[in-house]
């Protein structure tokens, strides 16, 4: 196969030709401008930015050059470009670090939706990342399919998990930054082996089925492929396991929630469990009687007098056991209901039963 028939490898040569300086300093103003987007996109929890971050980002060439240097042969060149790809992820990284830290964004706020968002990948992510491989592989080939580009690079998170992994060492969560660099590992693995075989298909089969040199590199770099794919899988299974986990006892503690408060109307606001920490973080939003609001007491005493005989605490424990770090907070407000242009004030219906009625 000529260099020619697979522009993917023209990128390649970018990265040693006589114009290489030029090309490295497109690729890390690009990065840097990538993750400046990301990073404040991320802070700012709006997932446009993020999404404009997504289609900045250069990574996708290096990476695809990878899986196109495997199935060449050219594990010299193969080598160098994760080596790339490798200390671009980690200046990612650093950067967002520095850009909080310039930022002073105050360390007790609410970590932001996008950012917790890649703080949990599945293997629900690796299907996709191998979904974008082969897209952006299939895309690199086809050229008069450029405007799927764009697509492609919005399907799969490369550069958004590495600012998080910054931003998330800046708040103290190391065990946090983990999950999102696992979830660019993730992506990272996957578009390399679907872009493999890729290749393999539309151009490079006589590499597969040839012998000498290439042959073997190609075999090489498919098995520390899929051997680095294998570990990353084993990662994911365990957090996709423990996502159930997780989610069935949020469901279980929920439930026994509500058995405890009944017939008093409780809101769950939020029931949040991390098995792996034993922690469960429980939001409640409690009605108190109408009489409440002409009493100076403290929020105990205010509680009806059923809630009191049982704590929540020992409802907690009975459902998880012995252990957990349980973090409770309590919103109490008046519940009532009136019928306009009278004077008859009752007590609220249980919001359960407004919700059913509608």
């Amino acid at each position: 196969m000529t260099v020619q028939k697979l522009s993917t490898t023209r990128s390649i040569l970018r990265f040693e030709g006589a114009d290489r300086i030029a090309y490295w300093r497109r690729f890390a103003m690009l990065l840097a401008l990538s993750v400046i987007i990301a990073t404040m996109g991320m802070l700012r929890n709006s997932g446009a930015v993020v999404i404009a971050a997504m289609l900045v980002a250069p990574l996708m060439t290096p990476i695809l050059g990878i899986a196109a240097a495997i199935v060449m042969g050219w594990l010299k060149r193969a080598f160098m470009l994760t080596l790339t790809v490798g200390v671009a992820a980690i200046a990612c990284v650093l950067m967002a670090l520095v850009l909080v830290n310039v930022a002073d964004v105050p360390r007790g706020i609410v970590l932001p939706a996008q950012i917790t968002a890649r703080t949990d990948p599945g293997t629900e992510d690796l299907i996709v990342a191998l979904a974008a491989g082969v897209a952006g592989a299939y895309v690199q080939i086809n050229r008069a399919e450029l405007s799927l580009l764009p697509g492609a690079a919005i399907g799969v998170s490369l550069v958004p998990p590495l600012s998080a992994c910054g931003i998330l060492l800046y708040f103290g969560e190391p065990a946090d930054a983990y999950e999102a660099g696992l979830l660019f590992a993730t992506n990272l693995g996957a578009i390399i082996l679907s872009a493999c075989l890729v290749y393999v298909v539309y151009a490079a089969r006589f590499v597969v089925f040839g012998k000498g040199r290439r042959k073997l590199g190609f075999t090489t770099g498919m098995v520390i492929t899929l051997a680095f794919l294998t570990l990353v899988f084993l990662q994911l299974g365990r957090s996709t396991y423990n996502r159930y986990l997780e989610t069935s006892t949020e469901a279980q503690v929920a439930g026994a929630i509500r058995a405890w408060a009944n017939p008093y109307s409780v809101e769950i606001a939020r029931v949040d469990v991390n098995a792996k920490r034993k922690r469960v973080e429980v939001w409640l939003i409690v009605d108190l009687p109408i009489e409440a609001q002409y009493k100076i007491s403290s929020i105990v005493n205010l509680l009806p007098e059923q809630l009191r005989e049982t704590s929540l605490v020992d409802v907690l424990q009975q459902e998880l056991g012995d252990g957990y770090l349980a973090v409770i907070r309590y919103q109490t407000r008046i519940g009532a209901q009136v019928i306009l242009g009278t004077q008859n004030v009752q007590q609220a219906p249980d919001i359960e039963s407004l919700t059913e009625d509608n």
